[in-house]
């Protein structure tokens, strides 16, 4: 009986990894399937997202930082992102950066996400290391469905596809 279950717990955990586009690495894969905690981030009010707030609609959540040139070059396709789904799905960056460095950063950059900054501190209690860039597509339940390194034409039209359903 032991050996059926646990046949089927590995057999479960392959099936749900084979509906997965993108890889994702290790250190995330228990990530893949929870809430992400808004609530533990502050808006540009200074106040805590409620924590249905990426509920009813898919999510695409970006981990960035000023400073890293990876980031820097996915904004083209990022913001390509925004453009063609506009208010039909969440578009929200997050980065440790002061919101100061964010709004200069901003002069000069486009990037036209719902920018969450200054989050040293909720990003270093969710992740053991964060990899910037990185993004979360999360369902309308404000679970986490995919999660993906930079982005370049390669990878496009597959967020494309995945944020049409």
């Amino acid at each position: 009986m032991k050996t059926i279950t646990l046949f089927l717990a590995i057999l479960s955990c392959f099936m749900n990894a084979q509906q997965r586009i993108f890889p994702t690495h290790p250190s995330l894969e228990n990530k893949i399937g929870t809430h992400f905690p808004i609530e533990h981030y502050k808006n540009q009010d200074g106040k805590n997202f409620r924590t249905n707030h990426l509920q009813d609609k898919l999510t695409f959540i970006n981990f960035w930082s000023t400073s890293c040139e990876p980031c820097i070059e996915e904004l083209p396709y990022l913001n390509k992102l925004k453009e063609t789904f506009g208010e039909k799905v969440n578009f929200i960056a997050i980065t440790h950066d002061s919101k100061e460095k964010v709004t200069r950063f901003l002069v000069k950059k486009n990037f036209n996400f719902q920018h969450i900054t200054d989050s040293s501190q909720e990003l270093q209690s969710y992740f053991t290391l964060v990899r910037n860039p990185m993004s979360f597509i999360l369902d309308k339940s404000g679970n986490i469905e995919e999660i993906t390194s930079s982005i370049d034409e390669s990878k496009f039209n597959m967020l494309l596809e995945i944020l049409n359903k």
